[in-house]
């Protein structure tokens, strides 16, 4: 059993906080209204941020994928 949630709402979330908190206040702060190239640029960029988190949550989901702690086993 995967330690990530295999759930589509959960992929949502993720895609959503990703880009509300993330890629909007990047667009935000990095935005140049005389430089086109850049804005585009960035706008491909970020997109791909957040395509980027959703793919790799399901990807995490699909293969049941554990993400968290190592755990070694020693002798006593």
């Amino acid at each position: 059993m995967g330690t990530v949630p295999t759930t589509k709402r959960y992929a949502a979330r993720i895609v959503l906080w990703v880009g509300v908190f993330l890629a909007v206040p990047l667009w935000r702060e990095f935005r140049e209204p005389a430089q086109p190239a850049w804005n585009a640029f960035l706008a491909a960029f970020l997109i791909a941020l957040v395509l980027g988190s959703f793919l790799g949550i399901r990807h995490l989901q699909k293969n049941d994928i554990e993400v968290g702690e190592a755990r070694f086993t020693s002798r006593p």
